[in-house]
């Protein structure tokens, strides 16, 4: 039985780092190889030689073929053993594990499920990464915690006011209720805050004086399994016709994906957009170093809830509060999902 929803698509790694030398790295439990083939298009087999087991990836690329550091069986991108040294014939059965695999908005996509059913059509939108109208910065966070709880993280923001208080948070966050809202395959959390003092990071982009107060927004949109596209802004208040006037204010996108390496660990990616002041880097510099600080902080809260988790085992009981509406629909459907496939 899986832990995972494993017919999807899963971001493996930044498209920048497929360069000369293979790339490792674990997904759901999986041992993979990634590097680029003779016309530098992705490929992904599984990390360990049909000969003895060797890592792949302690290898060399050669000629868009990958060559194993032990003893040089060389394979090629569909995983089939091409040469054996000091052989000509190749052994039956001298082949690797190979993934569906597709790169698109600055991210390499694996699929680890069945591989007639890897549709490149379902690979979720991230156009704001590499779209000329957006400036998006971005980075990875390898993380020591579960993908879920970093799902829970994204899906209730309440916690802005408390871990980033000199980024993203203000106090009177928490006063807003969400509403929930629910499709097949998403879910929508949104939170309206009105006539509250701007959070540091939106007086760096929107200009606001501190002493002025905003409307602001943050619309999560969750896709299973592990995706979210986060709408987030500020307008002055009551500068518009009606309160939360977006036209009026400044939006940015904070976007995340989440790829489990164990049930204990994760691959976090995120990219942060903007749809103003694209020709200032030093703006684009700012906001990068902000947003990985503000992301750091949750990775930190995630791998101490990991680690008191596994100190308490089954022993202790938790609760669920008002905030944590749409986590629970989250939960539900990804745990549905998982057991339909499985």
């Amino acid at each position: 039985m899986s832990s995972y929803l494993r017919n999807r698509w899963y971001v493996a790694a930044w498209d920048h780092e497929l360069g000369d030398r293979p790339l490792a790295r674990t997904i759901m439990g999986d041992p993979i190889v990634f590097f680029r083939d003779a016309s530098e298009n992705p490929v992904a087999l599984e990390d360990s030689c049909a000969h003895r087991y060797m890592a792949l990836s302690e290898g060399v690329v050669i000629d868009g073929c990958i060559q194993c550091p032990y003893h040089g069986l060389i394979f090629d991108k569909s995983g089939t053993c091409v040469t054996v040294p000091g052989q000509t014939n190749i052994p039956p059965g001298a082949a690797v594990k190979s993934y569906p695999v597709s790169e698109k908005w600055r991210y390499i996509w694996i699929w680890t499920g069945d591989p007639k059913l890897a549709d490149e059509s379902l690979i979720p939108d991230f156009h704001w990464n590499d779209d000329p109208k957006w400036q998006a910065v971005g980075d990875y966070f390898y993380v020591k915690g579960s993908y879920r709880l970093l799902i829970e993280n994204l899906l209730d923001l309440s916690h802005v006011a408390y871990v980033h208080a000199s980024t993203l948070g203000t106090d009177g966050v928490v006063n807003f209720p969400v509403k929930v809202s629910r499709e097949k395959d998403k879910v929508h959390v949104e939170r309206w805050i009105f006539d509250e003092p701007a959070p540091p990071m939106f007086k760096l982009v929107g200009g606001f004086e501190d002493n002025q107060v905003v409307d602001r927004w943050q619309l999560i949109h969750y896709q299973e399994p592990s995706h979210f596209m986060i709408d987030v802004g500020c307008a002055v208040a009551g500068s518009g016709a009606t309160k939360g006037d977006r036209s009026q204010g400044v939006t940015m996108f904070s976007n995340h994906t989440l790829t489990p390496e164990t049930e204990r660990s994760t691959h976090y990616f995120w990219h942060h957009a903007r749809n103003f002041r694209l020709d200032e880097p030093e703006l684009t510099k700012k906001l990068s170093k902000a947003t990985s600080t503000a992301f750091g902080e949750d990775v930190i809260i995630i791998e101490t809830q990991q680690d008191r988790m596994e100190r308490a085992g089954s022993q202790k009981s938790i609760i669920d509060i008002n905030a944590d509406s749409g986590v629970l629909q989250a939960r539900r459907l990804l745990d549905r999902l998982i057991a339909a496939e499985n």
